[in-house]
This record gives C-alpha cells, sequence and structure tokens, in this order.
C-alpha cells in the first residue's frame, strides 16, 4: 500500500528522528525506510510510554531511549519533559545531526532550536494547544493537514513563512508497506469481517477535558450483543471496566492492529488515532470522542467518510446501518481516500528541497488553509 515518490538526493545526511507516541512509530516508519534506502543515516530517539519500544522493536526501528512520560499531572508532565530535554541535548550534542523530524513532540523543537538544526515537525491537533506552544515556534518547517485553520497554529506561535499543509491526514503514512494478515485474528479467535474493534478515550493526553472515570463504549456494547468486540484500553483502570462484557476481547500483548482494522467489520473509537488508521485502510468508522472534535475529524465527517455520536443509541443504530451495507461503502471511503496526499512523500520532498536549496520554499497557506464553518 506504498505511494512513495523516489527522488535521488544531492547528498548523504543524518536525520535525526523523535517519536514520543505509539501512533508517531507508525507514522515514521516509512519515512526512516525510505532515508536509509536513500543512503542516509537514521538516528531515532523515544521514551519509555504507552508499549513503544515494542512497538519499535515489532516494526524493527533500532532507537535509543531517552527519558519517559510523565503521566497524567501537570507536575509530573513538567519533570518528565525537563528531564528529557537534557537528556536528548547531551546525546544529540554529541551525534550531530544534519536535520530533526517529529510530530507532537514537546522536546526536539526546542534542543533542535537550541542547537541551531533545522526541523520539519508534524501537527495535527490544534486543541492540544499548550502542547503545541512548546513546538511551533521552534519548527523551522511545519507540515499540518490543510483541515486546520492555519491561524489556530499561527495563534500558537508558527512562522508563517514555514508553514505546508498537505490534502491529507498523518494515519495515511501509516500504511507504509502494510500486507494485511490473518495471524492476529487467529491468535484471538476471529474470523474476517466478523468483529468489531474500539478503542477508549486518551485520558492522559494533556488535551482530554472528559470524565477519566467512565467510557461512553460501556453503554454501547450492551447494544450490540451478538459481535465479537477487540477493544484496545489505554490503562489499566480501563481494561478492568471492560473484562465483565462477554463479548468483549482485549488483547494481552502488542499486536498487529492494522491488521485486525483492515479486516474488522468497523471501527468503533472515542480517540482518534485508530479512527483515522481504519478510515485510511477502507474501513467504515464512528467516533465517540466526548470532547471537541479535531478539525481534521470535522473535515471528514464534512466528506462523508467518517460519523460522529457520544448517543449509544444513535451509535448502535449507525453500527448495525454500516455493518449491513459494509462492502459499498468501503468502496466509497477508498475512492476519496485515494485521491489524498501521503505525508511520507511531502516529508521526503521538504528533506530534499532543504539540501538542495539550504532553505524551505514559502508557502502561500491563506489560500490553501480551509476555512471550517
Amino acid at each position: 500500500m506504498d505511494k512513495v515518490v523516489h527522488t535521488q538526493w544531492v547528498k548523504s545526511v543524518k536525520i535525526w528522528v523523535d517519536i514520543t507516541n505509539a501512533p508517531h512509530a507508525h507514522f515514521f516508519k516509512g519515512i526512516i525506510r525510505e532515508l536509509e534506502k536513500r543512503g542516509h543515516e537514521v538516528l531515532v530517539t523515544t521514551r519509555e510510554f504507552d508499549g513503544l519500544t515494542g512497538i519499535l522493536d515489532m516494526l524493527g526501528v533500532d532507537y535509543y531511549v531517552v527519558g519517559k512520560h510523565g503521566g497524567a499531572t501537570l507536575e509530573g508532565k513538567l519533570l518528565a519533559s525537563s528531564e528529557r530535554m537534557y537528556l536528548l541535548s547531551r546525546l544529540i550534542i554529541e551525534e550531530k545531526p544534519d536535520m530533526a523530524l517529529y510530530k507532537h513532540s514537546a522536546e526536539a523543537p526546542r534542543v533542535a532550536f537550541g542547537l541551531q538544526i533545522p526541523s520539519i515537525g508534524f501537527v495535527d491537533n490544534e486543541t492540544a494547544i499548550g502542547q503545541n506552544k512548546l513546538i511551533l515556534p521552534y519548527t523551522k518547517r511545519l507540515l499540518f493537514p490543510k483541515a486546520i485553520d492555519a491561524y489556530e497554529l499561527l495563534k500558537c506561535g508558527a512562522d508563517p513563512n514555514g508553514m505546508r499543509p498537505i490534502n491529507g491526514f498523518s494515519e495515511l503514512a501509516h500504511l507504509y508497506g502494510f500486507i494485511p494478515s490473518k495471524k492476529p485474528l487467529k491468535e484471538l479467535g476471529l474470523h474476517s469481517h466478523s468483529y468489531i474493534v474500539m478503542r477508549t478515550e486518551p485520558i492522559k493526553a494533556n488535551y482530554f477535558n472528559g470524565d477519566a472515570e467512565k467510557s461512553v463504549l460501556e453503554n454501547i456494547i450492551p447494544l450490540l450483543p451478538d459481535i465479537p468486540i477487540v477493544l484496545f484500553p489505554r490503562t489499566e483502570s480501563q481494561k478492568k471496566r471492560f473484562e465483565h462484557f462477554e463479548n468483549v476481547i482485549i488483547p494481552e500483548h502488542v499486536t498487529d492492529s492494522l491488521s485486525l482494522l483492515y479486516y474488522a467489520k468497523l471501527m468503533i473509537g472515542a480517540g482518534g488515532t485508530m479512527n483515522r488508521e481504519a478510515l485510511a485502510l477502507g474501513t467504515p468508522t464512528i467516533s465517540t470522542y466526548p470532547g471537541k472534535l479535531l478539525a481534521v475529524t470535522k473535515w471528514l465527517i464534512g466528506l462523508g467518510i467518517k460519523f460522529h455520536s457520544t448517543d449509544p443509541l444513535e451509535v448502535s443504530e449507525k453500527a448495525w446501518e454500516l455493518m449491513r451495507k459494509n462492502g459499498t461503502f468501503r468502496k466509497h471511503i477508498r475512492s476519496i481516500i485515494g485521491s489524498m496526499e501521503n505525508p511520507i512523500d511531502i516529508f521526503l520532498k521538504e528533506i530534499e528541497l532543504y539540501e538542495e536549496y539550504g532553505t524551505f520554499p514559502v508557502q502561500e497557506i491563506a489560500a490553501e488553509s480551509v476555512d471550517k464553518k
């Protein structure tokens, strides 16, 4: 499922990639492989968080573990981020990379800025204001989905001359090298297109302002009693709240979630990443996120390929409808997704341009930014 444009670059460079969240491993795996194919040296840093090192091991990516996640409290986040920035600084001073790449990393842009290393960052969550204020002012080239109003990023300090909107969303990059496998289905005792995948709320995220003590999915599952549900909780407390449901299966170890999404009849998610991964694969998706919707989510809803509700009855009715007309709707999703830009291509092109000209070309962001109603 690759759609990567191959280019010939001017010279070999050393690229630093900072991966701070589990989905970012899938986002950068294709970029890392394509850089290596072109003869470039890639330095990957990460942190201890949410099974991230296990995912990188599964993907065959070499990395340095630098720091850890600070937990749900502001105090914990501040201390962990401060320590990680110090440790990263020492490593990067020694390694001397030519460029830094990251997605929503709070530390990498500041380290790169302090050491005068050109950087390319990807941001797709305009509601994470605190984090964005630590990222955008220090990012040389900012890539973002065109669904986001550029003004929201400018308010957080983005350089208007360094912004580049793309016609797509980040999870399209997750499909790099993807070949569907039925192995995870066999491990869980499932058959193709006979189950639903669910994902709980991102209760540890700094932008989450919902109720961390309950999930909207708890009231939806009883309305879907006759179909197996593969559920991905984010914490042990979330896991315990779903263990009593007879039709819920919770994987016990890191698994090939993309294959599970590919063969699923439906995805119902209270987060964002797995919802968009499902859509990238052509799987019908319902969002149940309880907070303010991201611009990307609104855009996908507007395109008619994604649905949103936090009302259990509405969700269950839509679920049965989508499962009835599954094949037709999959074709509709894939026809729209097929016209979008892949972030991998954009990253590689931007790196190539910088290496050739020593700067990033100025983009006309105002005309390309979507004005959301």
